[in-house]
């Protein structure tokens, strides 16, 4: 399958340069990349973490991370919220509470919904 990416050009750069070192084509890197990151994503599915060890003495060095696998790790932990009687009140009397839109809104909503 061909695919088609874009890249910051830092990247690319050490995507060539890393090609280069290693006597690889930029194809064999990219699905390297992605080997790697479909193996993290479902380390992450199954609750675990991704660390680096330190070879000497087998302790963790630094934890893996990317803005995508943090957001899977969050949602595989939901938390139940429970708010008390009054917080609930609150909110129900903010809601029936509300303002009307103003015409400014309202004309801002009608070019958005276009």
């Amino acid at each position: 399958m061909r695919l088609e990416a874009t890249v910051p050009d830092t990247r690319g750069d050490a995507i060539v340069q890393l090609a280069d070192e290693l006597g690889l084509s930029r194809s064999q890197i990219v699905d390297e990349a992605l080997a790697l990151f479909l193996k993290a994503v479902l380390e992450v599915r199954r609750g675990r973490r991704l660390v680096m060890l330190d070879p000497t003495s087998s302790q963790p060095a630094c934890e893996i991370a990317t803005p995508t696998l943090a957001a899977l790790e969050w949602a595989q932990r939901p938390e139940k919220l429970e708010l008390p009687s009054e917080a609930l009140a609150k909110m129900k009397a903010l809601v029936e509470a509300a303002p009307q839109p103003s015409p400014r809104l309202r004309a801002a909503a009608k070019r958005r919904a276009r």
